[in-house]
């Protein structure tokens, strides 16, 4: 007997020296606690510890997901008990049955319910300076690789943790080290003034719909093709002068698409983990405040319209990774759910001040986590029977109709926005059918070949909130007072944003149809010597015309009609064996030419040159407009140089070295002097310096240098609230009626209204008469007397200009001017008084801004 016990203890010896001798904790590892004081991991060295998890423990898997924007690994890191590790792939399956249960009876769906483990993905550090999360992985991936705690092997036996340590590893990076560079130095904590994603910045969690970005996309995988997680836990920071940390529930208002028994098991979940923490002792503890789960677009939220529990954490911040000190005198109320820093029913026990460090965040967060996990291992059954039975309904109500389907035809003004708004629904496992044979509905014809998106699917709540028309509530911050601020926008329609006919069809209906990947299937014509046109309405055409420039191709524009293409097409001469070179072009940007003829007379073309764009980038990394155009010019083949405070300062011309230059959606007065020096709760004498590099606007060195460059001839663009620049510093003539109204009269938190066209204008060329635009700021025009004519090239209507969302004082748009063209020396000043190319979704009026960018 004593020779067996003596076996098993080396057995066990042995397995624990491979569980956790061997695995250096992330202290001993990094070589300092984690969560220590002005000390931090970057993205190579969390890279670097995962791989050591997966290497030496059997619970870890590291998998790539791809590469980021700015090509750094993207991972997911996968963690359960060694039993479920070797099966994952049968309970991946498993997930997939019970995500679409079209023919999964219950006594079928619980066996699989009883099989299965939760699957619960934990999203990390998507705004980079939100730094803890990350640091928070490692830590976490140690204790769950190497723990002995009963609690937690139950954890590991019934769940299946889906980790992503940081879904902007671009970002992480780039914080950690600019913050590392500067600890005990007057800029220790300083902002970093580039966009910690290359595109997006802060904006990055709004793209959960639309996936512009590559990171999104890897993690739509998981979350919508892969692993189908029954619940999504993605921890943010936020301001550090209140609460402490916030949970669920969220505040108002609800969206009426998302099922109330989802939103009450959300609401349960984050009032467990607050109880749980009470008991722990944690204290500053809030819910109910500010985050809402109205807006579809963010990474915590999305998930509910997918029936899945999404969960935000929000924790007080400090200076990246210096900590900091808050007197009680200094804390204060978070929005109107929390008016005052005082106990309340949301608020049960404040934090009383004191030192704050990034070790705190981390404990708070790991806490909410265990919470949340433990919970999820003791309702496994629970929660997956509600996301089997969430599924099951979706799919009972689309059968049912009102609606039964979205009819998306073929025919469009721009077929190549609509084949797109059908790929980014695919990215969420939307499915997308092609009709077999025409169907006629009383809402309208289907025919053979247009796209269908029956309602009988499991995220039908995520189809009907993305494709119908958004109404927000009338919320007030109290009766007769001020419009409350919504958390983000009121408005996201997709049909809207990106200019697309889509029509419903309320009640059920047989029709023979095919699920496909969408695609606009082109025909090419006869192959033979002359002139081919291609239409503006095409918003390929664009991509397709700047390859074409690169490649020495001569292109021309019409100026008037020819053989039934509209005035304003884009001309080019095919000869020889050209035509077998670009027909794959063709086919890729799914753009038909058209022959016009074996000639084109020269008065109906005039030569087409791309432009020389220059982009002004400020120091301000939170002016997101910026970030998005580069994302959408290069997607489109638009070539641009970025241009810095320094390059307005300097001596020379912009003209002739440019023809273009963009000002995107800031205010006027930081475009001039900059963002301030300090930010936040930090006295002026504590604050972190700001690089003198990275300091000011373009002074008025380089308004002047502005000045000289649209008089020498060249187009200055100004989108949002940079129209208030031309307006106050050019002496443009024109008045943006909206300034300094007070929020009681006029407010537009993000909605789309209609404006009408004037089609003469060049810029609106391959645009319908009407289109519908994206506002979120007060902004709207009035031109002024001028010594030279003016356009108006969109002016908004007298009556029902809302589209989708919520504006209030609508009648200050009457008639107001939205698109100008004004005349400026030899040069031109073009005025966007709105959002032209909102976080890449606006697809509807892209043409608009890029009609702009030739010469």
């Amino acid at each position: 007997m004593r020779y067996v016990y003596t076996i098993l203890l080396t057995l066990l010896l042995g397995i624990s020296a491979m569980m956790g001798q061997e695995i250096p904790s992330p202290n001993d590892y990094f070589g300092f606690p984690i969560g220590a004081d002005r000390k931090l991991i970057n993205w190579e060295q969390i890279l670097d510890y995962f791989a050591l998890l997966d290497e030496r423990s059997p619970r870890v898997q590291v998998v790539e997901l791809g590469k980021t924007t700015l090509g750094r690994p993207m991972i997911l890191v996968i963690i359960a008990s060694e039993q479920t590790m070797a099966n994952l792939d049968r309970y991946r399956q498993i997930q997939e049955q019970i995500a679409w249960p079209y023919d999964l009876d219950e006594a079928a769906a619980e066996a699989l319910i009883q099989e299965g483990k939760l699957v619960f993905l934990l999203t990390l550090n998507i705004h980079s300076t939100e730094i803890a999360a990350s640091q928070e992985s490692v830590e976490l991936g140690y204790e769950l690789a190497t723990t002995r705690d009963p609690e937690l092997l139950n954890v590991l036996d019934q769940v299946i943790l889906l980790m992503v340590p940081s879904l902007n590893p671009d970002g992480q990076d780039m914080i950690t080290k600019w913050y590392l560079k500067d600890v005990g130095t007057e800029y220790e904590g300083s902002r970093m003034p580039m966009k910690y994603h290359h595109y997006a910045d802060h904006d990055n969690n709004r793209d959960w719909f639309f996936f512009n970005l590559v990171e999104s996309r890897h993690v739509a995988r998981i979350l919508y093709h892969e692993w189908y997680p029954e619940i999504v836990f993605d921890q943010h920071q936020m301001g550090g002068r209140s609460a402490r940390f916030f949970m669920p529930p969220y505040s108002d208002p609800v969206n009426p698409n998302i099922p109330p028994s989802l939103m009450a098991n959300t609401n349960m979940i984050g009032k467990h983990v607050i109880a749980e923490m009470h008991d722990q002792g944690f204290k500053g503890l809030v819910t109910n405040t500010i985050f809402n789960a109205y807006f579809v677009g963010t990474m915590s939220k999305t998930p509910l319209w997918q029936n899945r529990i999404g969960i935000l954490s929000e924790a007080a911040s400090v200076r990246i990774a210096s900590p900091v000190y808050l007197p009680p005198s200094s804390l204060k109320g978070m929005g109107q759910d929390l008016p005052e820093y005082k106990q309340q029913n949301n608020f049960l026990d404040p934090w009383s001040g004191g030192w704050w460090r990034l070790r705190d965040i981390i404990d708070y967060e790991k806490a909410a986590t265990y919470s949340m996990l433990k919970l999820a291992a003791t309702y496994k059954e629970k929660f997956k029977r509600n996301y089997y039975r969430l599924n099951r309904e979706a799919i009972a109500a689309g059968q049912k109709g009102h609606p039964f389907a979205y009819v998306i035809p073929v025919k469009q003004r721009d077929p190549n926005s609509a084949v797109e708004m059908l790929r980014r629904l695919r990215i969420a496992n939307v499915k997308v059918y092609r009709a077999e044979e025409e169907y006629r509905a009383p809402e309208g014809t289907i025919q053979q070949g247009d796209f269908i998106i029956p309602l009988a699917q499991s995220n039908r709540t995520y189809i009907k909130d993305l494709l119908e028309r958004q109404y927000y509530p009338d919320l007030r911050e109290y009766p007769g007072g001020p419009p409350r601020r919504p958390y983000d926008v009121t408005a996201w329609t997709l049909p809207l944003q990106m200019g697309v006919t889509v029509f419903t069809v309320a009640a059920p209906f047989e029709l023979q149809m095919t699920p496909v990947e969408p695609r606009l299937e082109i025909s090419l014509p006869e192959e033979r010597d002359g002139w081919y046109a291609v239409e503006r309405r095409f918003i390929n055409s664009y991509a397709l015309i700047n390859q074409l420039l690169k490649q020495g191709v001569a292109v021309y524009t019409s100026t008037r009609a020819i053989s039934n293409v509209p005035r304003g097409s884009f001309l080019f001469k095919i000869e020889g064996k050209s035509f077998e070179t670009l027909s794959p072009l063709f086919e890729k940007f799914e753009v038909p030419p058209v022959f016009v003829g074996t000639t084109v007379d020269k008065t109906q073309r005039k030569p087409l040159k791309a432009s020389r764009i220059g982009i002004y980038q400020p120091w301000i990394p939170w002016v997101y407009d910026e970030g998005w155009l580069r994302l959408i010019l290069d997607n489109f083949g638009f070539d641009y140089q970025v241009l810095h405070n320094q390059d307005f300062k300097k001596k020379g011309s912009f003209y002739p070295a440019f023809d273009v230059l963009v000002f995107t959606n800031q205010a006027a007065k930081s475009i001039l002097n900059g963002a301030p020096l300090t930010r936040g709760y930090s006295p002026q004498i504590d604050a972190p310096k700001v690089r003198p590099e990275y300091r000011g606007g373009i002074g008025e060195a380089g308004k002047k240098k502005l000045q000289q460059f649209i008089q020498a001839g060249g187009t200055a663009i100004f989108i949002g609230e940079a129209v208030d620049f031309a307006i106050e510093h050019l002496g443009i003539p024109a008045r943006n009626v909206l300034k300094n109204v007070p929020r009681k009269e006029f407010f537009a938190p993000g909605s789309i209204v209609k404006i009408h066209l004037d089609n003469q204008s060049d810029l609106t060329l391959g645009m319908p008469s009407e289109t519908a635009i994206y506002i979120n700021r007060p902004v709207a025009l009035t031109l002024e007397p001028y010594t030279r004519e003016l356009k108006e090239v969109g002016v908004y209507d007298d009556r029902e200009i809302l589209l989708s969302g919520w504006v209030v004082g609508e009648k200050k748009l009457h008639h107001k001017v939205a698109l100008a063209d004004i005349p400026y020396g030899k040069g031109r000043v073009i005025l966007y008084a709105f959002r032209v190319h909102h976080r890449g979704q606006t697809w509807g009026t892209f043409k608009l801004l890029f009609n702009a960018l030739y010469q």
